[in-house]
């Protein structure tokens, strides 16, 4: 049987999401739903498979969000999966590496 892993936003991520998305929700409510509906997608990927995303930093994780340009930084401790950050990509990735 699978190992069934929880998943939790950090504040800081979870700002980042929110900032976004009201970013997306303001040019096109279609747009910004598209967008929160890849992150549920890539909230399912990274659950059901939290090892086989690429490290990008000590013992952080990256998962590319589809169709957007944004990164979701996560670290796995035990049966949980921590997000650190959801990034543009476009954004200095020193920010995110402070909040390891």
């Amino acid at each position: 049987m699978a190992k069934r892993f929880s998943l939790s936003l950090s504040d800081e991520a979870e700002a980042d999401f929110d900032k976004s998305y009201e970013f997306y929700f303001e040019d096109s409510p279609k747009v910004a739903d598209t967008f929160y509906k890849q992150f549920n997608l890539g909230f399912k990927h990274i659950r059901l498979n939290p090892s086989s995303f690429p490290i990008a930093y000590k013992d952080v994780r990256k998962y590319v969000v589809i169709k957007f340009p944004f990164v979701i930084y996560y670290r796995i401790v035990d049966l949980s999966i921590q997000v650190i950050a959801i990034f543009h990509t476009s954004r200095n990735p020193e920010i995110w590496n402070e909040r390891t």
